[in-house]
């Protein structure tokens, strides 16, 4: 009856193991999602800025860039 019991206690604390090794892999999972949203961001807004460099720079070789700057002054 004592093995059982102890064999019965030694799962209990391996359980009691794996709670606290679940809770912190879920905690490391929550802020690795929080840090690929930043760089999701990021990557958002690089992609923008390049965007609106080569609209600048194709524009500015069409001759746009001339004629935007004539009707801002």
């Amino acid at each position: 009856m004592e093995t059982k019991q102890e064999s019965i206690t030694k799962l209990e604390w391996r359980v009691d193991s794996h709670d606290v090794e679940i809770a912190l892999l879920k905690q490391t999972s929550s802020e690795l999602k929080t840090a690929l949203e930043v760089i999701t961001m990021t990557l958002k807004q690089i992609k923008w800025i390049a965007i609106g460099g080569a609209a600048v720079y194709c524009a500015d070789q069409i001759g746009i860039m001339g004629i935007l700057k004539l009707a801002a002054l």
